[in-house]
Order: C-alpha cells, then structure tokens, then sequence
C-alpha cells in the first residue's frame, strides 16, 4: 500500500525574520544592558549551536559584567551590517528562538523548550525549511517529518515520533554537523524510506 504524499507549505517560514513576526521591535544600542544575570544567562544558553570552537567554554565562568560583554560581541562578530544602530543576525536569531520554542516546546515529564529539541536545533542552525514532508498519521510507523533545504546547499533531515506524542528526534541526515541513527531505516519502514527518498 503506497502512502499518500502530503507535502505542506512551511507554516514556520511565518516566524523567520522579523519583518515576518509583525512589525520588528525598534532595535535598541545594546539589548544586554539591563538584563538580570539569569536573563543573560537565557540569552546565552540557545548560541551553542552558533558557536565556534574557540567561543566554547568562557561563558560559564565568567561574572555579570563581563557575560554582557560577551554576548555583545559574540554578536557584534555576526553583525552584517556593522556600524549600524542594528544587529539583523541578533534579530533573525532572537526571531527564530522565538518561533523554535513556540513550534517545538515538548511536554510530558519535564517540559522541554523548543530550542533544545532536535528540530529546533535545526531551525535555528538552518533557519526554515525550503520544504517539509510530514507523515502525522502514516499508519504502520510512528509520526515522522522531513525537512529540506535547498538554498545554499541541499540537505534533508527526518525526525521521527518515538512517543506518539510530537516528540520528534532526529533520526537520520546528510548534514555532516549533524548525528543521525544507524538503524533509521528500519525505524521508518521501507514504504517510508521510498518516500523520503523520493522527496
């Protein structure tokens, strides 16, 4: 029996960039100025998957003066347009956060903010996917979703519902920073992997 495709327009392309999450907030000189050490702290704790190696590691030992200077240039370091009264990769991350945690926050025994999920992961690495195959109902195997990029270069990445509960994990990719698992196909089922493949 062949499952039906049902490929859907990205509804979290509406929370990319901020033009798209209504009008974006008046950007302000420094954002981290008043921030309390445990907002700073929040702020802070999504950037690991923007990191470079040699960004790893200080944060945590540093006081409350000095983590505001450190997020000041962590992203004074990303800002395209520097010299400017705004930071748009601050405000395309700090969109995507937002859209990450309202889109893929897990419940159950702990509640799981958005970010730290695997699709959320991928969404604020990669921003929205280009487009998304997504199987809530498949039948004879668990819920699973693929998502493709295909800007800058192609990727595809398939979490799959071990729960039944929207609890999505990745299970397998072409992205080298990225861990998939060895047993995905028989995870997913070959009627599945002929899907995936054919997306």
């Amino acid at each position: 029996m062949r499952i039906p495709v049902v490929v859907l327009a990205v509804v979290l392309a509406v929370s990319a960039p901020a033009a798209v999450c209504g009008q974006a907030e008046p950007a302000t000189s420094d954002p981290f100025a008043n921030a309390t050490e445990a907002q700073l702290d929040s702020l802070y704790g999504p950037l690991i998957y923007l990191m470079r190696d040699d960004e790893r590691g200080q944060y945590g030992r540093l006081g409350v003066e000095r983590k505001r200077e450190y997020l000041r240039r962590f992203w004074e370091r990303r800002d395209p347009t520097p010299g400017t009264p705004r930071n748009e990769a601050l405000e395309d991350f700090q969109a995507r956060l937002k859209a990450a945690n309202r889109a893929f926050r897990e419940g159950g025994a702990a509640d799981i903010p958005g970010w730290r999920t695997d699709r959320g992961r991928v969404y604020l690495r990669n921003g929205p996917p280009d487009a998304v195959l997504s199987r809530p109902q498949p039948g004879s195997t668990n819920p699973y979703e693929v998502w493709k990029y295909s800007r800058r270069r192609a990727r595809k990445f398939v979490f799959f519902d071990f729960t039944r509960f929207g609890n999505y994990a990745l299970i397998w990719t072409d992205d080298l920073l990225e861990v998939g698992r060895p047993n995905w196909r028989e995870l997913l089922g070959r009627e599945a992997v002929d899907d995936v493949a054919r997306f």
